[in-house]
């Protein structure tokens, strides 16, 4: 399963690097966002009834509105073109599953960092328009989650087992269980104006574990954390002295302003240009005089 996500992952930043148009390149301070988003999860695992079933996960079942917990996070996003960007991502989350069949249940946390591959949709599908008040997306990265989870028994609520909790160093708390993981979704934004908009996202958060609800069963190599959620984005762009491409702008030794001509001239500020290096050059092998005649 890891092994096709990755190769999900690697031909979806090749498809989105075969649509780069060279000449909608934006600058590095501009194109920027920042979004805070909240929404309901459902986890699918091991300690979950019909975890694999699509008729029992779909919003017309009962089962979909079964343990839902609630997650919050925060994007950064940066658009390099109208169709590629990156997206950076803080997520805290709050777990819960149950399975009635094994009279078990389990509550859990984590903490996700992770970065993606963002896709304007629209604007790849449907031509550029930088009035259009709606935006399709897609994403697809790859991360890190830190868990922490306890596996309860359903009659009596106590703990069966534990895992994120243990202590390797004496006087630090608990270590958290650290795995790899690869988020993606579906988004949909709605623009207010050029500084706000809304938005709307599906997104499932694949973690290469079969531990993260404490409950291992041999075979399985992965679990999902499911989400819903609704946000607000807000657009910025850097100040002015932080574009890479205006940092190191090629001076060419000359002014447009007369008077500061006149004041170089008169107290004989000189450039270092190529062209000067050259004319001193000329000056100390032919003298000040005949060194005009082989400039």
């Amino acid at each position: 399963m890891r092994k096709i996500l990755f190769y999900i992952f690697i031909l979806f930043i090749t498809f989105i690097a075969t649509t780069v148009n060279a000449q909608k390149q934006y600058k590095f301070a501009n194109h920027w966002n920042t979004s805070f988003f909240v929404g309901a999860t459902r986890f699918n695992g091991d300690v979950s009834d019909n975890a694999n079933s699509f008729k029992d996960n779909n919003p017309f079942s009962k089962y979909f509105y079964q343990d839902r917990r609630m997650g919050m996070g925060i994007y950064l996003d940066k658009m390099f073109n109208p169709y590629f960007g990156i997206k950076g991502l803080f997520m805290y989350s709050t777990m819960k599953s149950t399975k009635e069949s094994e009279k078990i249940y389990f509550k859990g946390n984590l903490f996700e960092y992770s970065i993606s591959a963002v896709f304007d949709l629209t604007n790849a599908f449907l031509g550029i328009d930088k009035y259009r008040k709606y935006n399709v997306y897609a994403f697809l990265g790859v991360g890190l989650s830190e868990i922490r989870s306890e596996l309860y028994d359903l009659n009596t609520d106590s703990v069966i087992a534990k895992v994120g909790y243990t202590v390797k160093k004496e006087g630090r708390g608990p270590n958290r269980l650290t795995e790899f993981t690869m988020p993606f979704g579906l988004g949909v934004r709605y623009n207010i104006n050029k500084s706000f908009s809304v938005f709307g996202e599906f997104t499932s958060h694949v973690i290469f574990s079969n531990k993260v609800d404490a409950y291992p069963v041999d075979g399985t190599t992965s679990e999902s954390l499911n989400m819903i959620n609704i946000g607000v984005t807000y657009f910025f762009k850097l100040p002015g002295h932080w574009s890479i491409s205006n940092r190191y702008v090629r001076h060419n030794g000359k002014s447009s302003d007369p008077s500061i001509r006149a004041f170089n001239k008169r107290k004989r500020v000189v450039m270092q240009t190529k062209a000067n290096k050259k004319a001193m050059k000329q000056r100390k092998k032919y003298g000040r005089k005949r060194s005009k005649r082989y400039r």
